[in-house]
């Protein structure tokens, strides 16, 4: 075995880790100093060619063209509602509707940060959450951590899919192979992170009081997700897996609240109206999915994209084939956009929105989406050039060497570090998912519960990157350290991480 490169394998993925958690550099600065590293290294230690490095560069356009419209479609659907103060609105109903405190926690930062993440993503579930609950009576430390801690579980179905459709997308399997063990895992955590939220918000002697709510509502919400992922309507899941849970937790806050309680808070039009958005946006997607005719009409123009064979000087071969086939007017972003546009007619007829709206929210959204883009494109870059260069396969070999039937414990944990380098679980898929694989068939495990264990790993990460939550911190109007964020965040973290596991150590 080639130690010396396997060691070279390993230097962009330990590249990142300095960089960014050492030096502090940002993303996009990062992805392109360890790009042009990757690329030193694949054409002079590993010997690819100019035509193989084009070909893994074509390919990463190719994936990164399957994930994009996604990110943009969430973030354009997040401005035109968040233009509107609808979003504002949903929040302050669900909160004036619990006057439970610990119920209104859980709500908020686990339920309803989990129901944005579904449609939005991106850092919105803390924005919006972070300040309803600060004026609900909780600390501000506590009104960021919660949220974090509480929408990680949602984050790989999450803004419609976008890092499943990355996961896919990098791996080349299909939904019918990773929804259902992503799904299950991620329910796990789903349950998990109710409880560890319903501790910190509990008043002393309510946690036992509390637990058959969560169990309740983490099981409804890990339930529908589940269904809605293995049925095949993955873009789905975790928005209706968050809009469960607060159903379910505004059920318990009706059955809980005493008698001298307030009532709830009179839900104005602008809150119905807000909900009345995600409601079309789902029933897009649903009849997109369920109307026979109309699915038709939408796939029938469908988009192939193919690359030839490649190889390096050194003997690694990367087989000819289709890298892509995308159905631009069924795509999920494509869905998103529709959703925007229908929402953005709806409240521009009740006049909720300044004359100079369209233009705001095409510059917040474009802001937005160029560093989450440029970023997605770098990595998938380097994830490419390291698959068709042979160093996934190097160092794939010496993971399996070193810790080999061990491996799938250690699965999550890489999903994590890719993510909370990289900043984003999308990122952290299409970084590593190859190497899962390739660790996978090496030593015979199950490829599918090593990439749903990356991705849950990858999902739990996000929520510790520096780059969100900073962006979390700042924009929820609350001072605080993003050191601060994460250390509150570790051991929570640590914990549903060990949880992942466990399932991929039974189950891989």
């Amino acid at each position: 075995m080639d130690t010396w490169r396997i060691l070279l394998s390993a230097s962009p993925l330990l590249a990142i880790l300095l960089l960014i958690a050492g030096l502090r550099w940002n993303l996009i600065r990062t992805g392109l100093a360890v790009w042009c590293l990757t690329l030193a290294l694949a054409a002079a230690a590993f010997e690819a060619g100019s035509a193989t490095l084009a070909v893994s560069q074509a390919k990463a356009l190719l994936l990164a063209l399957d994930v994009l419209p996604i990110v943009w479609g969430a973030l354009l659907f997040y401005s035109v509602c968040s233009e509107a103060g609808i979003i504002r609105a949903v929040g302050d109903g669900l909160a004036d509707a619990v006057p439970r405190k610990s119920l209104r926690g859980l709500l908020l930062a686990w339920a309803f940060a989990s129901f944005l993440q579904g449609a939005g993503g991106f850092g919105v579930p803390v924005v919006v959450t972070a300040p309803l609950m600060v004026a609900s009576g909780f600390s501000p430390i506590h009104a960021v951590v919660l949220p974090f801690l509480g929408h990680g579980w949602a984050v790989t179905f999450g803004s419609l899919g976008a890092s499943f459709q990355a996961l896919m997308s990098a791996s080349g399997l299909g939904c019918e192979a990773l929804a259902a063990p992503s799904a299950a895992v991620l329910g796990i955590l789903c349950l998990l992170t109710g409880f560890l939220i319903g501790a910190s918000v509990a008043a002393k002697g309510e946690f036992l009081r509390l637990s058959p709510v969560i169990l309740l509502a983490g099981s409804a919400m890990a339930g529908m997700q589940y269904f809605l992922a293995a049925s095949g309507f993955w873009q789905m899941a975790s928005l209706g897996g968050g809009l469960v849970g607060i159903l379910v937790l505004l059920a318990a806050g009706r059955l809980m609240r005493g008698r001298d309680a307030p009532a709830p808070g009179k839900r104005d039009s602008k809150f119905l109206m807000g909900l009345s958005g995600y409601v079309l946006l789902a029933a897009i997607v649903l009849c997109a999915r369920w109307i026979g005719p109309l699915r038709d009409a939408l796939e029938s123009w469908q988009m192939r994209f193919s690359l030839p064979a490649a190889a390096t000087a050194l003997g690694h071969e990367t087989a000819a084939g289709e890298v892509l086939r995308i159905a631009p007017l069924a795509h999920p972003g494509t869905l998103l956009l529709y959703a925007s546009l229908a929402v953005f007619l709806a409240f521009s007829a009740r006049r909720w929105y300044p004359p100079d709206a369209a233009g705001k929210i095409l510059r917040t959204t474009f802001g937005r989406a160029l560093p989450a883009s440029a970023g997605i494109l770098l990595m998938t870059g380097i994830s490419t050039m390291l698959s068709y260069s042979g160093m996934t396969a190097r160092l794939a070999d010496g993971l399996a060497a070193t810790l080999g039937a061990a491996f799938p414990a250690c699965a999550p944990w890489l999903g994590a570090a890719g993510a909370f380098l990289a900043g984003s679980n999308t990122n952290s898929n299409l970084l590593f998912a190859p190497l899962q694989q390739q660790v996978a068939r090496t030593i015979g495990a199950e490829e599918k519960i090593l990439l749903a264990a990356q991705t849950a790993g990858g999902a739990v990460g996000s929520v510790l990157s520096p780059a969100k939550v900073g962006v979390g911190t700042a924009a929820a109007g609350v001072s605080l350290r993003e050191g601060d964020v994460i250390r509150r965040l570790l051991i929570p973290a640590a914990l549903l991480l060990t949880a992942a596991s466990g399932f991929a150590v039974f189950l891989g």
